[in-house]
Order: C-alpha cells, then sequence, then structure tokens
C-alpha cells in the first residue's frame, strides 16, 4: 500500500494538470477570455520565434523573463495551431503544469511527514481546488510559477531547520529562490525575511559547548556559509539581468525606470477610485491589505493552535514563519502607500502559500509531542481549508475587492472580453490590408497591442518595438519607409504607448506625414504614412 501511495501524488498531478488545461481553453478558447498579462507573457515569447526580427532579446525587460522563456518550446508549435500564441494557451499549458508541480509537492511533503493519505490527500484536495488557486492554474499568469518556487523555498528551509541544517537544502533554496526572481520581483523582500531567518535558526541552535570552544566566530561562519549558500545563485542571477538590461537596453534598471515599467504604468493612480484614496494614508493602507488577506490568512490560525498546543509560540521557527508570511504583504504596504501598486487580490495569496508549505512540519511535530490532540488539529486543519476557499471564492466575487478575478467570473460583461473580440476584430482588417498591399509595412507598439499582433497572420509585414529598427522607424517614418501606424486612444496605460509619447496628440489630430485612414471603436486608429513634402508640390 506504501508504494502505491507513493504514486498517488504523481497521479493526482496528472488529473490536476488535464482539469486545469482544460478548463483554461475553455475559457480562451469558447469564451474568448485571457488576462491581458498572461497574453503579454506569451507575446514576448512570440516574439522570439516569429516577429519580423526574431531574436531572444524580443522577450523584454520589463516582466521577469522565465515564464516566457518556459513558453518558448510550447510555441514552437505555433506553425501548427495559432491558438497557442492568440488565445495564450501556451500560457495556460504552463501554468497548469506548475499547478500540478505544487500539489504533487505539496502532497510528497505531506507523506513525507507522515501524515495519513487521506488527511493529506483532502489537505492537496482543498489547497488545489481553492478558487483562487484553481483559477491561477489555468489562466496562463505568472502567479502559479511563482507559487511553486516559494512553495519549494519554504519546504526547503523547513527540512533544512529540522534535520540539522543540510547543505542539500540550502542548495535547493538557493536555486528555487534564482528561479522565484526570474519570475516576480516579489521574491526580493521573500529573499530577505528567508535570510534573516536563516540567521534566527543558527543563533537560536547554537552549540554552547561548541562556541565555549571556538567563540563566537563559529557561528558566525556557519551563518556566512548558510546565507552563501542560499543566496548566492539568486545575487548572480539579479547581477545578470542588470547587466543584459544595461548591455541590450543601454540602462541597467531598465525594468525598474523604463517608460513600460510597472512605476510607469502606476503613475495615474491617485485618480484610481479605490486606490488614489489609499495612497499616503497608513491606516488606510494597512486596512486595504488586512482585507483582502484575510481569506488567505485564514489557515495560519491552525498553526498557531498547533503552537499554543505544544506551547512553541514564542520560539524562533514561529518567528521565522510570520516573518516569511509578512515580506510580501510589507512590500505591498509600502507600494500602495507610495501609490505604485494596483493592490490585485493576487498580490496578497502568498502567506496562504507559505503556510501550507509549513503545515506538514507543525502537523508532524504534534503527532510527536501531543497524539491525543492531533485529531483535533487535523479537523481545525480542514475547516479552516475550507472556510478559507469559501472566503476566497466570495472574495473573488466582489468586484471592488478583486476585479480581475470578479472580471474572469463575469467574463462576457468584461472589459477584457470586450477587448480581446475589438482586437481580432482589427487583425482581420489588417490582415486583408496587408495581404492586399504586399510590400506595405505597418508600425505599432507591441506594449498596447500584443494581442493584435498574435491575431494577425501577415505578422513579417509588421514593425513591432522589439525590432532592432523600431525607433529608427517611428523617429522618421517617411525616411524609413513605413506604411502605417497602428495606435491606442491615449487613456490610462496607453498614454506610455512608443507613439503617443514620441508624437504628442497623434491620435486625434495625426501630423503632417501622417492620415487617419480608419478608426476602430474609437479605441485604435489606422494612419497612413505619406510624404508632406509631395504634398506640397
Amino acid at each position: 500500500m506504501m508504494v502505491k501511495n507513493k504514486r498517488i501524488p504523481y497521479y493526482f498531478g496528472i488529473a490536476l494538470f488535464i482539469i486545469e488545461v482544460s478548463f483554461g481553453i475553455w475559457m480562451a478558447h469558447w469564451n474568448h477570455f485571457v488576462p491581458g498579462d498572461a497574453v503579454s507573457r506569451v507575446a514576448n515569447a512570440y516574439y522570439v520565434l516569429f516577429s519580423h526580427d526574431p531574436h531572444l532579446g524580443a522577450i523584454g525587460f520589463v516582466w521577469n523573463p522565465l515564464p516566457s522563456l518556459l513558453m518558448i518550446p510550447i510555441l514552437l508549435l505555433t506553425p501548427l495551431c495559432k491558438a497557442l500564441a492568440s488565445e495564450g494557451i501556451a500560457g495556460i499549458i504552463l501554468t497548469s503544469l506548475f499547478a500540478a508541480f505544487t500539489a504533487v509537492l505539496l502532497f510528497k511533503s505531506l507523506l513525507r511527514r507522515k501524515q495519513p493519505f487521506l488527511f493529506s490527500f483532502a489537505i492537496v484536495l482543498l489547497f488545489s481546488f481553492n478558487p483562487f488557486l484553481f483559477l491561477y492554474g489555468a489562466n496562463g499568469m505568472s502567479e502559479m510559477l511563482f507559487i511553486y518556487f516559494i512553495m519549494f523555498c519554504v519546504i526547503a528551509f523547513v527540512d533544512w531547520m529540522d534535520e540539522k541544517r543540510s547543505v542539500a537544502s540550502m542548495i535547493m533554496i538557493g536555486f528555487a529562490l534564482a528561479l522565484a526572481f526570474l519570475t516576480r520581483y516579489e521574491s526580493i523582500l521573500f529573499g530577505a525575511a528567508l535570510a534573516l531567518s536563516l540567521l534566527i535558526i543558527i543563533w537560536s541552535k547554537r552549540n554552547k559547548e561548541e562556541a565555549a570552544v571556538y567563540g563566537i566566530t563559529y557561528t558566525y561562519n556557519k551563518w556566512e556559509a548558510s546565507e552563501w549558500l542560499a543566496l548566492l545563485p539568486v545575487i548572480y542571477t539579479g547581477i545578470i539581468w542588470i547587466v543584459l538590461n544595461w548591455v541590450i537596453m543601454g540602462d541597467g534598471l531598465f525594468f525598474l525606470r523604463s517608460n513600460y515599467s510597472n512605476l510607469a504604468q502606476s503613475e495615474g493612480l491617485s485618480k484610481n477610485p479605490t486606490i488614489g484614496p489609499v495612497i499616503g494614508h497608513y491606516g488606510a493602507t494597512l486596512l486595504f491589505v488586512l482585507e483582502r488577506s484575510i481569506p488567505f490568512l485564514l489557515p495560519l490560525l491552525t498553526i498557531l493552535m498547533i503552537r499554543i498546543i505544544r506551547r512553541r509560540v514564542f520560539s524562533a521557527g514561529f518567528l521565522c514563519l510570520i516573518l516569511l508570511v509578512l515580506s510580501i504583504p510589507v512590500m505591498q504596504i509600502y507600494m500602495l502607500d507610495k501609490g505604485a501598486s494596483y493592490g490585485w487580490l493576487r498580490f496578497f495569496v502568498y502567506p496562504f502559500v507559505i503556510t501550507l508549505a509549513w503545515l506538514p512540519y507543525e502537523l508532524q511535530k504534534l503527532k510527536e509531542q501531543a497524539k491525543h490532540l492531533y485529531i483535533l488539529g487535523g479537523c481545525v486543519t480542514l475547516i479552516l481549508l475550507s472556510a478559507s476557499a469559501y472566503a476566497t471564492g466570495y472574495a473573488m466575487n466582489n468586484e471592488r475587492l478583486a476585479p480581475e478575478e470578479y472580471q474572469a467570473i463575469h467574463y462576457n460583461q468584461s472589459p477584457t472580453y470586450f477587448s480581446n473580440r475589438l482586437s481580432l476584430h482589427i487583425a482581420d482588417d489588417l490582415d486583408q490590408l496587408l495581404h492586399k498591399h504586399k510590400h506595405a509595412s505597418l508600425l505599432v507598439d507591441s506594449f498596447n497591442g500584443f494581442q493584435i499582433i498574435l491575431d494577425m497572420k501577415q505578422t513579417n509585414q509588421l514593425i513591432i518595438t522589439s525590432d532592432l529598427d523600431f525607433k529608427k522607424k517611428l523617429n522618421n517614418p517617411v525616411k524609413e519607409k513605413v506604411t502605417y501606424i497602428l495606435i491606442p486612444k491615449p487613456e490610462g496605460v496607453a498614454t506610455l504607448n512608443a507613439v503617443n509619447e514620441h508624437y504628442k496628440n497623434f491620435y486625434y489630430k495625426g501630423a503632417d506625414f501622417a492620415k487617419l485612414d480608419k478608426t476602430y471603436d474609437d479605441q485604435w486608429r489606422l494612419y497612413r504614412v505619406v510624404n508632406p513634402e509631395k504634398g506640397k508640390r
């Protein structure tokens, strides 16, 4: 039975992958709903392979590159199935895989920590089918990849803490943290909390006899070695990312301060009816974060109860858990107060993941120390996980608390749905135009036009942001023989569009070298480039 049990986590992972990918394809193909950020990451991978000027640097230097890098092998099949790119299905396949990997990782951790099979299965089931986790396992966003790496780090940290601080655990933490950095920037605060946790554990478990013989230097050397093992991979990864930004984009911090960066996109948040009142007000910021964090913090009460039963609340291990749980929310508190975050619900899920990764360790210790109370702990665990699933589902169906998730639930009423349908219409129209004029070229900033680009067939006639000659053609479209320019209405983040930035009021008035050719639903305009000198003659 034990041999069969060892295989079941993998069977569960396969089944979960099939369910997730089926749901994701149903949403994308039949309901025409894929989050814009998810499609944007697919587009970054697509440009590497199929743009007019294909090269690895086309993957971009604003988003963390790992999700798009991992999609490249899937997108090699695009000539056989266009929907892999146009409907973001490559991203859906990737996140479904990582949802399965995460479930298997948690399942194996529970069984390794001597938890009953059916109890372990119930926990993994409640984790995987939590409405939020299930949705993000099927929507192509980067969160599920980050969740996997975060869970991997926490499980490895707990193993290191519990197994006499093995070197293998430190090495696994190092590489998982580096991959987390290549997925999302929240890894920086999480990594800092992890580094501080290493110090706390080493200091709390220092051997007083060794210290008496070797002095404080011995403890310091152990701490230094552990920190280097855990942090060196992510430090090198960060340096390489900065160097690549500097060499290719001319600014080592391009990802942080470019025209397309998160900071640039957040500049108008003071006018946002939800975020505006929070900016600069710590009380409002704390309430905002707490309100969205509560559904994800409920399982933490299980660990608190276990610690109270074991009389281990005031211990180094519990302090480390709190540091890890608070690391990313603290970052959000700072960013929200400064007006640099949209405060999406997905930014607050990580305490839930960290708690679940830590939970097998706590349940094992409770079972060993207080067997008569273990059943109570198990019941409370399942109740709170169920309550978390209900609370998360409730929050997701509240437009004020979770506008992105609310759109996914009410997809046929969402702006994303209508935007995707409009993009498909524009792509069809432009394909006919460019097919008719074989030598024509169309300039479009992929920052806003990625969905249109992915929907099009005549991509070899496009000039997009990742092309090496994009700036030159943008600066002098007449001399560079650009035929058409496509531009979005300058509202919200569309004001950051390269054409809108370079030519002021271009959308409404055009220019002496550009004449309005067509308007698409008062959201996009197509301009035809003309030679003003010929017009004067």
